[in-house]
């Protein structure tokens, strides 16, 4: 029983044991069958014991997606990680875990129904009143059409429920513009799905195959090659050539292409180090610009670094626009002043209920109730959800006009309180076209008696990847060309031949767009900074000095070029070097030489043999360099003063930062024997001749090759600033809008384009900066980091995209900043998403970052910011003046409503005459006010704090005052018809009792006079002066402190004819049933008015002006003593 038991046990612990121990199986059990006995199991001799076997088995760490650090991992330990090998999964296990771990795409929520989008748009405060309002209106008018008479029955639905029928079709069209707004919410998560691989290569059961990148799962071996966009992120385990170099500028932001190493060379980073600096990782999305490579699969869909974006993308919360959360203040405040006031009148009218009008007390409720209600539209501007969207649509067409595409409506009113831009710099501050920018030629031997200069430092004009620009001090094409054996020559050479990229012209986007700024008629195919040297190369000529315009006429390369198709500019010096000049071997890049050289095969008359062509990292190549190349052709021996002058430069360069690159030749003389005149057979497209030879089929061999060299000259590049953009940042700057950089790139980078963009001011100036890294600044004290964040400009490096998200967190809930976030990769979405507004660039931003924004900006341009927020603060002045105006409107419809009931009289105005004011008359002029001129000195003063509300104490008190006028001058045209009638205010005040005091003398009755036709006239006096304060009021609201007689309504003629046109609407009306249309004006109750009727509304309305420029004078006269102050501090106010 022992020896069953001892059996058991083995067997336990082999089950229990990792999945290669199961392999040991059939073995363990062989040997206990042979061993079997009956004291226990028997070995062999010198054999283990099964436990001894079991524990020695590694123990299985199971993959977590979430938790697994690839990059620092041992690539042995990743291997038993993922329970994989080079040889791949097997069918099977690939499916298996397919289904574990699901599809390699990035998951999307589902979007929100119809009904849902459509309930959203109902959550507005000012839109709950509304319907709560239509809803009530609806329900009264329904309780009295059932008290009609069947034959009136027909005449009381219309007049009864067309006020909520204009209210429902005011808040469903509201709704439909919010739900067709709201579709677009989703578009970020779909564009990134654009951005994920289509087709993976991949080894599986030890065979290499094609699939859908969506089946790769973790522990899959895939092979990756030149233009290959990664599937997954996988980790490197070895290279099919000499280097592998991968763009990660989408995700990380960082214009320069990145060389990747496998797992194994040592290059190990720490744990949660930077995506940039994680050199044997490829990620998912990036590109592959050269060489091939195999790789292992860590993690898939949303658990990728894309993913990750993907999740910072849908869980970045966009605030509220400090104009909506000032909205919801109005509506909230709204809420309860007009249940005050709708409560207030109608108890106060609780004795009037009894009146003998009434049948019952239930009647005159109802009645006032309805009185009531009318006083709830009057308090509210109905017209105003509709201005506000069409302000903020006239807005977004001027700002598409200067290259700014608004996404999202509310974005352009924040703009004007915008305080902190957080920008990248890739793309952004700078052109994304890296730019050969400097040329170091050595011109003479240093002789300190005879003077100059050894090292000779010529500024490259141009930017971008256009050939067009020359270089400082030098002839180019005739210096090429007559000296051959020149320095420039061979520099001209190097960087066409040393080199795998090309620029390539579209001639169909200059035939197309050639007005338009925008436009980049050059591109690059390849890496960057070898773009760059083409580019170099074509400036510098000499191979193709005339080019042909495609009509036979020659163009010189040193006149404009404005004439001569990109696709002839674009690289026809570099075509011609690469065509006199054929490549014979390639010796690529490595990291140890970090070097690149080609040798080539040259003809010179009877001469004819190979010469090596060497570009590479300063410091390494100085040291396999023997010789220099003055600028003449003579050549010289490498002193050691020599080099301490050229490391001296160097440092220079560097310090600006420049990428300096190294150029130098090997003749054909100083080369190997066996590479002097090497051909390879050139149509032999496996290069099996190149691969043969001793010295070329073995990159260790390559430093070898790459001595003895000669020296030419030393190529300074960078990506280069956007020229306008120094300039716009001033323009923040005194605008009090501070600057945030937030980039990728190291630290020296960024400092140094900070410098040259003005958010740091020179190195000559002294002052200190404030630059940190990523990591640096989030382990600091929170209180230090806000200390920090709370003033000046600051760059941060080596940021990665989490980092810029919250950083824009903390400027916005730690220090209520308004913040604006630019940029064009990948990597900005979720900072674009969670920003107050989020601004990416047109040209060369990626679909995520458009989706994820609220604007674009159509030429890339930062100036263009500028433009923006200068056309946000000139909308947002607007904004606040038709506001203002609105509501003194509505405040002038509240008193009138509010003091003939306090007075008793018959309502002056019905819900309908409310409406019609609310909506068709205030809401044109309005409108108009949209259109005003921006105020001088707009952007000379700091942004507005975000919690300053609408209207200031002063304005209220003033359009109370206004409004207080504007109601009794209503009543009293109202009151002043029946006076003129014999009617005393005391009699008016008890109409419900007129029988005791009116003796009618012709056939109107006592109820014709105050609720039937009687009414209709001094109601339309009533209603026409109402309209006739709100007109003058538009032309005074063109400025706000401003005298009418100094800001004058002709400043905005949109004003002119926003005032005009609803004055002929009304008189339409008044006179509709003149024009022969009764019923429009029987549904109003209005009738025509005579010129003595126009002379007592134009009496009762002209003093409103007056008072506006009597209030006007008392708000400038307040402010006089702190003028500049208060323009700084209300600057919006004109």
């Amino acid at each position: 029983m022992r020896g069953i038991a001892a059996h058991l046990a083995i067997f336990l612990v082999v089950l229990l044991s990792d999945a290669s121990t199961a392999l040991a199986l059939p073995r363990l059990v062989s040997m206990m069958i042979r061993g079997g006995g009956g004291g226990g199991v028997r070995f062999r001799k010198n054999q283990p014991t099964q436990l001894e076997i079991a524990s020695s088995l590694p123990e299985v760490v199971e993959y977590n997606a979430t938790t697994l650090d690839a990059g620092s991992t041992p690539l042995a330990e990743l291997w038993k990680i993922l329970q994989s090998s080079t040889g791949g999964l097997t069918t099977a296990e690939a499916k298996a875990r397919l289904e574990k771990y699901g599809v390699n795409e990035l998951q999307q929520a589902a979007p929100p129904s119809i009904w849902e989008l459509i309930l959203e748009q109902f959550s507005d405060r000012l839109v709950q009143i509304l319907l709560g309002v239509a809803v009530l209106s609806a329900l009264f008018s329904w309780m009295e059409v059932r008290q009609s008479s069947a034959e009136a029955m027909e005449e009381a639905l219309w007049k009864s429920f067309v006020e909520p029928a204009v209210i429902l079709a005011i808040l469903v069209l509201n709704a439909a513009v919010g739900v067709w707004q709201s579709q677009s919410a989703a578009d970020s998560l779909a564009a990134l799905q654009q951005l994920q691989a289509r087709s993976a290569t991949v080894v599986r059961d030890h065979t290499v195959t094609v699939i859908s990148a969506a089946e790769l799962v973790p522990g899959d071996v895939i092979q990756v090659r030149v233009g290959d966009k990664i599937p997954a992120d996988a980790r490197l385990i070895s290279l099919q050539s000499a280097v592998l170099a991968v763009d990660e500028g989408s995700l990380t932001g960082e214009s320069m292409t990145v060389n990747k190493y496998p797992a194994d060379q040592g290059l190990l980073t720490e744990s949660n180090r930077p995506v940039q600096d994680q050199k044997g990782m490829l990620y998912a999305g990036t590109v592959v610009t050269r060489g091939t490579g195999q790789a292992v699969v860590v993690q898939t869909g949303v658990y990728t670094q894309f993913g990750k974006i993907q999740q910072g993308v849908t869980e970045a919360v966009a605030p509220k626009t400090p104009l909506a959360v000032k909205l919801d203040d109005f509506g909230q405040t709204l809420t309860v002043v007009i249940a005050i006031i709708c409560l207030a009148v109608w108890v106060v009218s609780i004795p009037k209920m009894n009146d003998p009008t009434f049948s019952s007390t239930w009647e005159g409720a109802l009645y006032y109730a309805k009185v009531s209600v009318a006083l709830g539209v009057a308090a509210i501007p109905e017209g105003l959800p509709a201005v506000i969207t069409l302000c903020l649509s006239l807005g977004t067409r001027r700002m598409a006009k200067r290259n700014v595409i608004v996404r999202k409506l509310p974005a352009v009113e924040t703009l004007g309180c915008t305080s902190v831009i957080c920008t990248d710099k890739t793309g952004t501050l700078t052109t994304n076209e890296m730019t050969a920018v400097s040329l170091v030629l050595m011109e003479q031997l240093p002789d300190k008696k005879k003077g100059g200069d050894f090292l000779v430092e010529h500024v490259i004009q141009g930017v971008s990847y256009s050939p067009i620009g020359m270089v400082d001090g030098i002839e180019c094409d005739r210096e090429v060309m007559n000296k051959p054996q020149g320095a420039v020559a061979d520099i001209a050479a190097i960087c066409a031949l040393c080199n795998d990229a090309k620029i390539m012209g579209n001639d169909a986007v200059v035939e197309e767009k050639k007005d338009k700024d925008n436009v980049k008629p050059f591109e690059r195919v390849g890496e960057p900074t070898e773009a760059a040297l083409c580019v170099l190369a074509e400036k510098l000529g000499g191979m193709s000095h005339y080019l042909e315009d495609g009509g036979g006429r020659k163009v010189d390369r040193k006149g404009l070029h404005i004439d001569v198709a990109p696709s002839i500019l674009a690289s026809a010096n570099v075509d011609a070097w690469r065509s006199s000049y054929p490549r014979v071997a390639t010796l690529e890049f490595s990291r140890d030489r970090k070097s690149m050289s080609v040798l080539c095969n040259y003809r010179s008359g009877l001469l004819r043999g190979n010469r090596l062509y060497v570009k590479g990292a300063p410091n390494l190549l100085l040291e396999r360099c023997t010789n220099v190349k003055l600028r003449d052709g003579t050549i010289v021996k490498l002193t050691g003063e020599m080099r301490r002058a050229i490391d001296i430069k160097l440092s220079d360069m560097a310090a600006r930062p420049l990428r300096c690159l190294a150029l130098a030749v090997k003749d054909t003389n100083q080369l190997e024997n066996s590479l002097k005149n090497f051909q390879p057979d050139l149509n032999d497209d496996s290069g099996a001749d190149i691969t043969k030879h001793p010295l070329l089929s073995k990159p260790e061999t390559y430093k070898h090759i790459e001595s003895g060299l000669t020296l030419v000259g030393f190529v300074g590049i960078k990506d280069p600033a956007r020229p306008e953009v120094a300039e716009s940042i001033r323009q923040c700057t005194a605008a009090g809008i501070r600057v945030l950089m937030i980039t990728g790139d190291a630290r020296d980078t960024a400092v140094a384009i900070a410098r040259d963009v003005n958010i740091f001011p020179s190195e000559d100036d002294g002052s200190p900066i404030k630059a940190f890294e990523g990591r640096e600044f989030f382990l600091k004290p929170k209180n230090e980091q806000l200390k920090i964040l709370s003033e000046d400009n600051i760059v941060f490096c080596r940021a990665e995209p989490a980092d810029k998200q919250k950083l824009v967190q903390m400027l916005q809930s730690s220090l209520n900043e308004i913040t604006a976030m630019t940029g064009d990769g990948v990597n900005d979405a979720p900072a674009l998403q969670q920003a107050s507004i989020g601004l990416a660039m047109g040209i060369t931003g990626t679909e995520v970052a458009k989706e994820a924004a609220d604007m674009v900006l159509a030429d890339d341009n930062f100036s263009t910011i500028v433009t923006a927020i200068e056309e946000g603060r000139r909308i947002y002045a607007n904004m606040q003046s038709f506001i203002c105006f609105l509501i003194s409107c509505n405040i002038g419809e509240i008193c009138a409503i509010f003091f003939a009931t306090l007075a008793g009289f018959p309502e002056p105005l019905t819900a309908m005459h409310l409406l019609w004011v609310n909506l068709v008359t205030d809401g044109p002029p309005a409108t108009a006010l949209g259109f005003n001129p921006p105020a001088p000195g707009l952007m000379d003063a700091p942004p507005r704090p975000s919690d300053e509300p609408i209207m200031t104490k002063w304005l209220f008190l003033r359009y109370c005052i206004t409004g207080m006028y504007v109601g009794l001058a209503t009543i009293a045209v109202f009151a002043q018809h029946y006076l003129a009638q014999g009617i005393s205010l005391s009699e008016l005040s008890s109409w419900s009792q007129c029988g005791q005091f009116w003796s009618p003398q012709s056939a109107t009755t006592c109820t014709e006079l105050f609720q039937g036709s009687g009414r209709m006239l001094p109601q339309t006096l009533s209603l026409t002066t109402l309209v006739t304060m709100e007109m003058f009021k538009a032309l005074s609201a063109v400025s706000v402190d401003q005298s009418l007689f100094r800001v004058g309504p002709q400043s905005n003629p949109w004003l002119l004819a926003g005032v005009a046109v609803p004055s002929l609407l009304h008189l339409f009306v008044v006179y509709s049933s003149s024009l022969g249309f009764p019923k429009i004006g029987e549904s109003f109750g209005l009738v025509p008015l005579s010129l003595d009727n126009w002379v007592t509304v134009l009496s009762w309305a002209a003093p409103i002006l007056i008072l506006e420029e009597v209030l006007k004078a008392v708000g400038r006269w307040k402010y006089s003593e702190d003028s500049k102050h208060q323009s700084k501090r209300k600057p919006l106010i004109l």
